[in-house]
């Protein structure tokens, strides 16, 4: 099948038991270092939370996850490498912008695509900065009902940089929304669709929305289980449903999009006890099986679909 670049280097994807698509280990909104209020950021503590809870996944099977924080909202390559070597779980960290509302890097707003681009393609064939460890992703987002012309320049310069690189997208999307047209973007700049996740598509229960996607070839994310701020999850676990049964079990994959650690305030009014990867394993997976869902189709979600998407 193929290598796969991940944080402590290149690995056999068939070496990969379960790939976990949608997690972080920690998240900063822009500016998040400037509020007073901000709890003490305490590196050791941060890393010591993320290994416990990867040797915990580690347990259901999971070696490997993948982080796709955008470079302005906290993303830590060497936290992540040492992190994956104290837990044993691989993880693939990616490069890329954030949407225009939450990013706003006015100076990589001024750039054109193309500048974009050689950004992107200099972290993915050198590393990040002086790390030296390279994304194994490409990491795009758009807003919610619209796509601004950064995000779109954003989205441009990632399928230019597939193209190039080999290596596979993953989006963003605010609230189930947008995903056909980044589909349709990426189909316009020559992107192999079956490399590309549209993410968070689990927030619409629209099966004309699910379908758009699908029917191009791309793969939709399941990625939010377990925060019902977005969506409650009998509406994911119904539409994820649906969509098995129509025969899409090769096109999705399933997550939690969880935060090991937050850098300043924990954004949502109330916490989601279920908002934890091993929620996949002891409440989703099961529902799905109780629902008549078949062993191989279950696979596809957490295993077979992953490595293809990586090894295409």
């Amino acid at each position: 099948m193929g290598q796969v670049q991940t944080v402590t280097g290149e690995v056999e994807i068939n070496d990969f038991n379960y790939i976990l698509m949608h997690e972080h280990l920690q998240i900063g909104y822009t500016g998040w270092h400037l509020d007073p209020f901000s709890p003490k950021y305490i590196r050791k503590e941060i890393i010591d939370r993320a290994v416990d809870r990867l040797q915990e996944l580690k347990t259901y099977g999971v070696d490997c996850m993948v982080d796709p924080c955008t470079m302005e909202l906290g993303r830590d390559p060497e936290l992540m490498a040492e992190v994956s070597q104290r837990s044993g779980v691989r993880i693939i960290c990616s490069t890329g912008f954030d949407l225009e509302a939450r990013g706003k890097l006015f100076a990589i707003q001024r750039l054109s695509w193309e500048e974009i681009l050689e950004i992107y393609l200099k972290e993915i064939t050198d590393g990040i900065g002086e790390t030296g460890i390279r994304p194994g992703i490409i990491k795009a987002a758009t807003g919610y009902n619209r796509i601004t012309e950064y995000e779109e320049m954003c989205l441009k310069a990632a399928s230019h940089a597939s193209r190039i690189s080999g290596i596979p997208i993953i989006t963003h999307t605010e609230h189930g929304t947008m995903g056909p047209e980044q589909v349709q973007l990426f189909k316009s700049e020559g992107v192999n669709l079956q490399k590309c996740i549209i993410g968070h598509c689990c927030a619409n229960h629209n099966l004309d929305y699910q379908l758009s996607i699908l029917d191009e070839g791309a793969l939709v994310g399941f990625d939010r289980f377990g925060n019902e701020h977005f969506s409650k999850d009998r509406l994911r676990i119904g539409t994820l449903y649906g969509l098995l049964q129509m025969g899409y079990s090769e096109q999705i994959i399933i997550s939690c999009d969880s935060v090991c650690s937050y850098l300043g305030r924990f954004p949502f009014n109330e916490e989601y006890e279920n908002w934890h990867p091993r929620y996949l394993f002891n409440s989703v997976i099961p529902e799905l099986k109780q629902k008549g869902i078949k062993e191989n189709d279950i696979q596809n979600l957490i295993q077979y679909n992953p490595k293809r998407y990586f090894s295409i």
